[in-house]
């Protein structure tokens, strides 16, 4: 019968689409591209995705010549499944084929300061970030105070003082919202303190000659939630840089007023070019 063909021929397809996208997340995970689209944290849920997607491909293929399958269709003379357009089925079917084809066809690109005018850039700390920060603290402080000595201090206390005591602060990209966070929210203590950091060079508009951002990606947990990050700078090195270009920045924090706020400003000491990290996504937990 011409409906068990295409409900043979139909599973077949399925199958073939689904181990088409295990072979497509294979590719990004052994390559290492998968970190390109979501954070490390959400890779189990990854494997497992895949693990799932072989398995029920397989069983689709596999099904796709089951004469048990087959034989529902009967000679009672009854049509038990609606008749499906050729065209129809095949604008379904190419829904899901184009994302595999185009998985296999095209490189993976890492974003850039582009990606700055669709979504905007939070100097600093995001205000929400900020305003979260303060009360975990306050709380933090409040419970200390309540249940320790009166010599006992926070972990938030004890970090700040570490930072606030090392000789240079260096940003790494383990510690970067934690450390941009506590510098932020207690901007006047790290005012001539020197910092190193390492980011994406990116201008406004009505940013001065010598101004910059250094800007880093932060994920949460894949790139629909990507945010960037920037921390001001300048200085004479900053001219003649270009927008996408990697920096290692060694300065001084002070601090500037935009849009109505305190923020970090970086007087750079030294500058120095360098090539883009394998990952340059900074991962937010």
């Amino acid at each position: 019968m011409d409906q068990t063909n295409d409900l043979g021929f139909q599973k077949y397809i399925r199958g073939i689409i689904l181990v088409g996208f295990t072979l497509l997340l294979f590719k990004l995970i052994i390559s290492g591209d998968i970190t390109n689209f979501i954070a490390p944290k959400m890779l189990p849920f990854v494997y497992f995705a895949a693990g799932t997607f072989l398995i029920l491909g397989i069983l689709q293929i596999w099904r796709s010549d089951s004469k048990k399958e087959l034989d529902i269709y009967c000679d009672c003379g009854l049509d038990h499944t609606g008749k499906r357009s050729p065209v129809k089925s095949l604008f379904v079917y190419s829904l899901f084929l184009f994302p595999v084809l185009t998985g296999f066809m095209f490189p993976e690109v890492v974003l850039d300061s582009s990606v700055i005018k669709n979504r905007g850039i939070n100097f600093g700390t995001a205000n929400t970030q900020v305003e979260a920060a303060q009360t975990a603290s306050n709380e933090t402080k409040t419970t200390t105070a309540e249940t320790s000595s009166p010599e006992a201090k926070s972990v938030d206390e004890m970090y700040l003082e570490g930072l606030l005591n090392s000789d240079k602060i260096t940003v790494t990209d383990a510690e970067y919202s934690k450390i941009t966070k506590y510098i932020e929210t207690n901007l006047d203590k790290f005012v001539g303190k020197e910092i190193e950091i390492v980011g994406f060079v990116y201008r406004e508009t009505d940013f001065a000659q010598d101004e910059m951002s250094i800007s880093r990606f932060t994920v949460s947990c894949c790139v629909a939630d990507l945010q960037v990050m920037g921390t001001m700078a300048t200085g004479e090195a900053a001219k003649d840089l270009k927008n996408d270009e990697w920096v290692k920045v060694t300065g001084v924090i002070n601090k500037t007023n935009k849009n109505d706020r305190d923020i970090p400003l970086i007087e750079i000491g030294k500058l120095e070019k360098i090539e883009a990290p394998s990952d340059p996504y900074i991962y937010v937990f």
